[in-house]
């Protein structure tokens, strides 16, 4: 199992977090893959779009393959709802 991704402090100024934005920033959700208010893993707004786009396409491939399971209709719900990675988690498509 990979180390967890090292944890820094940033100023809520840096940049917004493409899942949570300004507005997440306001009360301390600053990054998405920290795990902790206040707390970032990307280094830089390139990196956390890089990371994004990752955890987008992770989750809408495991959406899908719960939906085709069949064993929990809320899954093929939300597979009919988000047509791609892109309208999830603050995606560009669900701007």
């Amino acid at each position: 199992m990979p180390a967890p991704p090292a944890v820094r402090v940033a100023p809520v100024t840096a940049w917004s977090c493409e899942a949570y934005g300004p507005a997440g920033a306001e009360y301390g959700a600053l990054c998405f893959v920290a795990g902790e208010l206040g707390a970032r893993v990307c280094a830089d707004a390139a990196e956390c779009a890089g990371t994004m786009a990752a955890e987008r396409r992770r989750l809408f491939q495991r959406i899908n393959e719960l939906a085709a399971a069949g064993d929990d209709p809320t899954f093929a719900e939300l597979a009919d709802e988000f047509g791609g990675p892109d309208e999830l988690l603050g995606g560009s498509a669900g701007q």
